[in-house]
């Protein structure tokens, strides 16, 4: 089989210098595959790259639906992202992916290269964490779009991760722990009490409702429906302690009052029927949609620093910790899918239990009484 690649230049409207690839073998129609706006190196190195896979009987014609970028971005969000994912998740995609849209403008998705891609993730500023919340992403498009057949490979693949400077918020010692709670005003404190004795994640507690409390057996259930989805799509239950059940019984018939709300100076008002849906709610009963901002002003009057709400989760399995459970029971309290995650990310270790540790250590006068044994009736 005869195959030959020719690579041809053009000027678009605007004066700009564009290449596109003539694909050429004999007894079938020309292809041409548009390379968009790449220097003529990469040009050069794709056209070499199409070459050896026509020569090798691997080289696929581009699908007949070239989309562009953007396009591909709002079919990925309609028709998959919002079946699939978690409603938090699908905004985290949209937010991401505005961006990503406004830098690809203009462009089809095979004419998005890997270099396209990091130098867009290098020039945010943002942090490298938050960079890799981008990356990820924008990998997911790539690969539903090779899945859909829109494209051959991913230009995403191989990128690798930004380094990141530390693994998320850090938990609460039992001092701070302490202190929060009694400076906290009733909305937060009630709020930091559930968080920490269920170990919820924040998109789960704003969506917490009455409904799901058994208060006959004492548990709560967390609900992963249609509407209401766990990061892992599981529902789970978590027995409710003595402190905890007090709290929801309080919250059940009592509403405290955000600061930013209303002009009452009450801090704690009686529940109408609007507020008895949702456990955490504004007056006119709509659910949280926020918790962020209220815990972040609370850390930064008490000078607690590298704890977010999530620290709050972190703070429930570290206190499971030092009460000795077992590790695969605090899995399934925290609703993870591996053991390891709740040991390794979840799981801190505080200095009060690294001195317990050394001290239940056998002292020298206890090594040295080994020596009397009794062996075979006999003392030595």
């Amino acid at each position: 089989m005869q195959v030959n690649v020719y690579l041809r230049d053009y000027k678009t409207k605007q004066g700009e210098k564009r290449y596109y690839l003539v694909v050429r073998r004999k007894g079938r129609r020309d292809c041409f595959v548009n390379l968009g706006p790449i220097r003529r190196r990469k040009a050069e190195e794709r056209k070499n790259l199409i070459l050896k896979e026509l020569l090798n009987g691997t080289f696929e014609d581009a699908p007949a639906a070239r989309l562009y970028f953007s396009e591909f971005c709002d079919k990925f969000v309609n028709e998959f992202a919002q079946g699939s994912r978690a409603p938090a998740t699908v905004r985290q995609y949209e937010y991401c992916l505005a961006q990503a849209k406004v830098r690809f403008r203009g462009l089809r998705l095979d004419q998005i290269q890997r270099e396209d891609i990091e130098v867009f993730l290098s020039e945010l500023p943002i942090q490298n964490r938050t960079k890799n919340i981008f990356l990820n992403a924008v990998r997911m498009v790539f690969r539903k779009a090779r899945e859909w057949r829109y494209l051959k490979t991913s230009p995403a693949d191989g990128i690798r991760p930004f380094k990141e400077s530390k693994v998320g918020s850090r938990s609460l010692t039992m001092k701070e722990l302490g202190q929060v709670l009694d400076a906290a005003k009733p909305w937060t404190r009630s709020l930091i009490k559930v968080m920490v004795y269920t170990g919820m994640r924040p998109g789960e507690v704003t969506q917490f409702k009455f409904e799901d409390i058994d208060w006959e057996t004492r548990q709560i259930r967390i609900v992963s429906d249609k509407v209401r989805q766990t990061k892992n799509r599981k529902t789970r239950v978590i027995p409710m302690s003595d402190d905890l059940w007090e709290e929801l019984r309080f919250l059940q018939e009592n509403y405290p009052v955000m600061h930013y709300e209303g002009s009452s100076k009450e801090s704690i008002l009686p529940r109408t029927p609007a507020q008895r849906v949702f456990v955490f709610c504004h007056q006119n009963g709509r659910p949280i949609r926020c918790i962020r901002l209220s815990l972040k002003r609370l850390f930064k009057r008490l000078g607690i620093e590298g704890v977010t709400p999530h620290g709050l989760r972190k703070t429930f399995c570290t206190l499971l910790a030092r009460n000795r459970v077992h590790p695969k029971v605090a899995q399934e309290l925290l609703g993870h899918s591996r053991v390891q995650l709740t040991m390794d990310i979840y799981t801190e270790v505080s200095d009060d239990q690294k001195t317990a540790a050394v001290a239940s250590l056998p002292t020298c006068r206890e090594l040295a009484m080994q020596k009397f044994q009794v062996v075979e009736g006999k003392k030595f």
